[in-house]
């Protein structure tokens, strides 16, 4: 089962509020094949799907999870760190 620290639902509403998305959009988990850059995951602006899963944070959508994340990464967490290199988003699998 996916699931989401409070680091990156934090993280994830700071750059929702910067980045001033038009209604109806929203911050989305995609995987390969939807994600086509550098790794394997990476967060895009999409709509709302019938089937996503919505993460909050302050009573604001920070996060759509599709049912494709859980089929591709299984019992896997995200997580915002701040390691020497620079902070990033990390996708950990169990």
């Amino acid at each position: 089962m996916f699931e989401i620290t409070d680091a990156a639902k934090k993280q994830l509403l700071a750059v929702t509020e910067q980045r001033q998305l038009s209604p109806g959009k929203f911050l989305r988990l995609a995987v390969q094949p939807a994600w086509q850059g550098e790794g394997d995951f990476g967060i895009v602006i999409d709509d709302r799907g019938v089937t996503d899963l919505s993460i909050t944070e302050g009573n604001r959508t920070v996060l759509l999870v599709g049912p494709e994340v859980d089929e591709a990464v299984p019992n896997s967490v995200l997580d915002f760190k701040t390691p020497k290199e620079g902070p990033r988003f990390t996708l950990d699998v169990f």
